[in-house]
């Protein structure tokens, strides 16, 4: 049954090491749990979405509105790219986590908090961190890039 369903999990089982073996079941109960909070995430996007422009009466093309649909939107993209890391590792395609994927995941993150802030009440002090943190991740990012294209 694990077969048919999780053909990357069984994919050259007998051939794993042990520690191979372990990191394949972490990466399969983490994808599973991730999955769940996705669904979860998704159902209450929908509902969300749903009581914004049909039931209540507040005006839907408020920006306020739009923060908060995009806010739900991306935290359920991140969390998919990063169950997408942890199904590719799962398939032998990376170590356990790349450190490229993990950067991009920031990189999402740090965009949605752009999106979602306040710009009315938001410390100018705070907006600096995170463009800060914004170009030491995009820095980052290239030079990982640039290494991974030397070392190939």
């Amino acid at each position: 049954m694990l077969k048919k369903w999780f053909p990357e999990l069984m994919d050259q089982w007998s051939a794993l090491s042990g520690y191979q073996r372990f990191e394949r079941l972490v990466s399969l109960v983490l994808t599973m749990a991730i999955g769940v909070v996705v669904l979860v995430a998704i159902y209450y996007l929908v509902r969300h979405v749903i009581e914004l422009l049909f039931l209540q009466t507040r005006d839907p093309f408020d920006y306020r509105v739009f923060q908060a649909v995009f806010d739900m939107i991306l935290t359920v993209l991140i969390a998919m790219e990063f169950n997408n890391s942890i199904v590719r590792t799962m398939e032998g395609r990376g170590s356990f986590i790349q450190v490229e994927i993990v950067v991009l995941i920031a990189v999402m993150a740090l965009v949605r908090k752009f999106m979602v802030m306040d710009l009315e009440s938001i410390d100018p002090w705070m907006i600096a961190a995170l463009s800060a943190a914004v170009l030491a991740l995009g820095i980052s990012y290239y030079l990982i890039r640039l290494g991974n294209k030397t070392s190939r």
